[in-house]
């Protein structure tokens, strides 16, 4: 059985936020990360956690906080054919349906060629125990994915709400369509198929599937988000029907810049080598959004310039969208100009692109890391084992421009091991911690020590003091999520730790709530 224990209010006593740290022992070892989404009937939300016991069995946990401690409510053997599992998380959507926050989703696993999700027993929100708790098989599927017996099974990213209704979705590809089921109100699950073919990278020995990168969005002004992938220079798009179903023929909107949905370092020249870095110019398509809050969908591209591996640089552009009406009838149409409206620039290599309404204005504010890769940055970085990365936030002005310099910066500390040959990463993470409707921005500063910058109004996004939390951080920071558990309007922080950590900290889970 797992423990749960809720540990003594930590911060700094000399600053005003406080928290308290519910901690539970699994007794499995983790091997994917906790996630907090709403899956049974009770108040709040559960943790949903997969791991494997000492004799190597995978299990799905069920975890909740009652009564001031976190508790196992549920648990489930796994069979080997279970290949990867997925659940709609509508608050870290910032386009979610107002009522997707308060929906209980699915929880959904896959296998080769079938969808099945997970059904609790009726008394699964009571701490009693049974096995009653089953997988029901709601759809026959195709797949890339063919194997029925793989290594490890994992989350797979395919659970979301796909027309906007509040009803998490799935989204699934073969090797030659992609197939969507689309969540009822009466909990059945609607199939279409559209065109959309996979990724295909060509190798030696055959070829590597993955499922296209699918974006959703408002395309043609009439207040439904369409299916939009990005391809050389243009825009696939599959418009949103009455019924929230999606066209099965596509439309194009051509995009004056050469655009790509690929990243570049996964294209191949004629030679089947990586590109030339040597001479590169290259635009790939990062956020497909409204970004200025004018209602009208835009472009965001990551454009990399490089004349050498040492000497490279990539900015965003933000291509704002304008209407247009095109043919006899005068159908409304999306348009991007060929200049970019405003660019995100930044010394160093740009990375970790996060759009984020920080101050409740509907319109986006942008956090981004940034890091030199010159020689002698290396070169220091291999004498101590870290490289300083800058953490950049810019807010949008009334004209819909970011500033050529940030509103402000901090910095983080990357941690490598040359031993080992794995790299850390620091904690950058945004959370309404105490409620207001302003983001706190949150940055690792130690091994031991997580600095809290509150969010407020104006043009410094943060305040310039920070708040602290102590204890002993993930190294990897992305085992640092956000996610208000107990519904108390205010976000919590939901903490574990991966192979880089210590082996005792490995089976332990954080819950920290802001003290009231």
């Amino acid at each position: 059985m797992s423990l749960g224990l809720a540990a003594s209010t930590v911060a700094n006593p000399a600053l005003a936020i406080a928290f308290n740290d519910y901690k539970l022992n699994a007794d499995i070892e983790l091997t994917q990360a906790v996630i907090s989404a709403n899956i049974l009937p009770q108040p709040g939300k559960e943790l949903i956690a997969v791991g494997v016991n000492d004799s190597y069995q995978r299990y799905l946990m069920v975890y909740g906080y009652q009564g001031n401690k976190l508790v196992e409510l549920d648990r489930m053997l796994l069979t080997n054919d279970l290949l990867r599992y997925d659940v709609y998380q509508a608050e870290n959507d910032p386009q979610a349906h107002p009522s997707s926050k308060n929906k209980q989703q699915k929880l959904f696993f896959t296998t080769a060629d079938s969808l099945y999700q997970y059904v609790p027993r009726s008394d699964a929100f009571s701490s009693q125990l049974d096995t009653s708790s089953q997988l029901e098989k709601v759809a026959d599927i195709s797949s890339i994915t063919v194997t029925d017996n793989a290594d490890y099974i994992a989350r797979g990213r395919f659970a979301y709400d796909i027309n906007r209704d509040g009803y998490g979705d799935v989204f699934l590809s073969d090797f030659t369509q992609s197939h969507l089921l689309l969540a009822q109100e009466d909990g059945s699950l609607q199939k279409q198929s559209v065109p959309l073919k996979p990724i295909v990278e060509v190798t030696r020995s055959g070829a590597e599937y993955s499922r296209p990168e699918v974006f959703s969005a408002d395309m043609n002004f009439d207040a439904r988000p369409d299916l939009v992938r990005v391809g050389e220079g243009m825009l696939e798009v599959y418009h949103q029907l009455d019924d929230g179903s999606f066209d099965s023929v596509a439309n194009f909107v051509a995009v004056s810049q050469p655009i790509s949905g690929i990243n570049w370092w996964n294209k191949r020249d004629a030679y089947g080598r990586q590109l030339d870095q040597s001479d590169l110019l290259y635009r790939k398509v990062e956020q497909i959004k409204d970004i200025n809050g004018d209602g009208i969908t835009d472009l965001v591209v990551r454009y990399t310039k490089s004349s050498g591996v040492f000497d490279r640089s990539n900015d965003y552009e933000v291509y704002l969208g304008s209407k247009q009406l095109v043919g006899e009838t005068q159908q409304a149409s999306i348009n991007f100009g060929r200049e970019a409206a405003t660019v995100i620039r930044a010394d160093g290599t740009l990375t970790g692109l996060r759009f984020s309404d920080l101050d409740n204005d509907k319109i986006d504010e942008v956090v981004v890391s940034g890091f030199d890769i010159g020689v002698s940055q290396i070169i220091g970085a291999l004498l101590s084992g870290s490289i300083d990365q800058d953490v950049y936030v810019f807010k949008m002005d009334a004209n819909s421009k970011f500033p050529k310099k940030a509103n402000e910066s901090e910095q983080v500390e990357l941690n490598f091991s040359l031993t080992s040959g794995q790299s850390g990463e620091p904690i950058v993470a945004l959370a309404d911690i105490n409620g207001d409707g302003f983001k706190e921005l949150l940055l690792s500063d130690s091994d031991d020590t997580l600095k809290i910058f509150v969010g407020q109004s104006g043009s410094q996004p943060f305040s310039r003091k920070s708040h602290q939390l102590n204890f002993t951080l993930p190294t990897e920071g992305s085992m640092l999520s956000v996610s208000d558990v107990n519904g108390d309007g205010r976000d919590d922080l939901l903490v574990q730790y991966g192979r880089q950590d210590d082996k005792a900290l490995q089976r332990q889970i954080h819950l920290f709530i802001a003290d009231d």
